[in-house]
């Protein structure tokens, strides 16, 4: 039995296509529940989300997806849990193909793949986020994974607790835990989901919120990652972007395609580490007041 757990806030005009696309599952639905829980919506999600047949739960209370997850895994009754997000678009085998990875490799969770919806003509943020984030099989290979395509045994939470309730990284400190605890972690390319790409608002935004998530990690639990950051923010006196963007504007992988936008690309992937940054900044410094 599968519970699928999918946080949302503001989703009205996306969430009925996640839902019909959950809803279209050639997993045995007999075998399924669909958990959609508000995080505080102001528009009208929840009204939507009422006319499918599926859970709707609410966590008004604190807002963050983390927090809104883990008032799903209350509600839940699932041997496994699939965790994807209101943006995305599981393909019809998601669920089958997940929880069959999770039994033939008798694993203890697994990291789908997720696959990006390009536009016709690819901004330079879209390339920046194609680029940067939402790679489960990079994760997976660094002993983590992320919620936007996940599948997990539901024992797992009663025994090494729930979600931090962080504002970004969550599902990266959750599953990095669990790997340390000593459950085995899978990348499932065939569990696909598809994701838009963020704008560039959306995008600086999204930097924000990881440098936010690593800022609390890096203070409140290792002195190694508290240095790491010390060096990232030493590094904004360098106006570079990341190293895989790099490679492919000006080093041996470089796509011609990308070529007349380098300028353009080169200065969001460093306005978005900026962004970043900043986030740790803020981050360390609340810490440090509080």
């Amino acid at each position: 039995f599968v519970s699928v757990i999918v946080p949302v806030r503001n989703g009205e005009k996306i969430i009925g296509n996640l839902i019909s696309a959950l809803l279209s599952q050639d997993y045995p639905k007999s075998h399924t529940e669909i958990i959609i829980v508000d995080n505080g919506s102001q528009d009208k999600t929840c009204e939507t989300v009422k006319k499918y047949p599926v859970i709707l739960g609410r966590e008004d209370k604190v807002i963050r997806s983390y927090a809104a997850r883990n008032k799903g895994l209350f509600m839940a009754r699932g041997e496994i849990i699939a965790f994807t997000d209101a943006d995305c678009i599981p393909e019809q085998n998601w669920i089958s193909e997940g929880v069959q990875a999770l039994r033939e490799e008798n694993a203890d969770m697994a990291g789908g793949r997720i696959s990006f919806i390009l536009s016709d003509n690819l901004s330079a943020a879209e390339f920046v986020d194609s680029m940067t984030f939402m790679h489960n099989e990079r994760h997976v290979e660094n002993k983590g994974a992320i919620t936007a395509n996940l599948f997990v045994r539901s024992h797992l939470f009663g025994q090494i607790g729930f979600f931090p309730p962080v504002r970004s990284g969550g599902d990266i400190q959750w599953t990095g835990k669990a790997v340390q605890t000593g459950f085995s972690l899978i990348f499932v390319p065939q569990a696909i989901v598809r994701h838009p790409l963020r704008n560039f608002r959306e995008l600086i935004k999204k930097f924000w919120r990881v440098g936010t998530g690593i800022g609390l990690g890096g203070a409140r639990h290792q002195r190694k990652e508290y240095m790491k950051i010390c060096y990232l923010m030493l590094r904004l006196s360098i106006p570079l972007p990341q190293k895989n963007i790099r490679n492919v504007l000006i080093g041996r992988r470089r796509k011609k395609e990308m070529i007349n936008k380098r300028l353009a690309i080169w200065l969001v992937s460093y306005i978005g580490q900026l962004s970043m940054r900043g986030g740790m900044l803020y981050s360390v410094f609340q810490i440090s007041e509080s």
